[in-house]
């Protein structure tokens, strides 16, 4: 295992003013971060929870991502800033353990799309989720990250649940 990085650390410091709590850890290896827990479970135990005022929330995805860019670029002056920072990149910065998203199929070209035998869903959705007016960063972090949280209630950015299926 390696050291978690400087803004892994600065996001679970965070987590605790935040309201956040877990019996899971985060832990990091070369191939990227992942949780674990060092503590026996009992069912019905809780895993995760999370105030809603950790949240980033809206109404609508668009509107979530548009929220999230904002955020970011308000920079230290955001009170998220320590889960931006924790967020991924779209290229990746292995120096932070920060993964990639450029991975994900609305960033593939060419011969990597070419790959995909769906009759043209694949290529369909992508036109469809083109967002140019959007941060497309932002976008990516929403459409990977986000949960609904029911309705009437719209969508949320939260902080550490990405941890336990990223």
């Amino acid at each position: 295992m390696v050291a978690i990085g400087r803004a892994a650390s600065t996001f679970l410091s965070w987590t605790t003013p935040q309201g956040i709590q877990t019996p899971l850890e985060l832990s990091q290896r070369p191939e990227g971060r992942f949780t674990i827990c060092k503590r026996d479970i009992s069912p019905g135990d809780d895993l995760l929870s999370i105030p809603l005022s950790s949240c980033l929330k809206s109404d609508s995805l668009e509107n979530l991502a548009e929220k999230l860019a904002h955020e970011k670029n308000r920079g230290s002056k955001s009170k998220f800033a320590p889960y931006i920072e924790f967020l991924p990149t779209l290229e990746g910065d292995e120096a932070s353990g920060r993964p990639a998203l450029s991975h994900l199929p609305r960033f593939w070209k060419g011969k990597r799309l070419d790959l995909v035998l769906d009759g043209g869903q694949l290529d369909a959705r992508m036109r469809r989720d083109e967002r140019p007016d959007i941060d497309q960063w932002a976008l990516a972090c929403v459409d990977s990250r986000a949960n609904f949280l029911g309705d009437g209630m719209g969508y949320a950015m939260t902080p550490m649940l990405g941890k336990l299926v990223a």
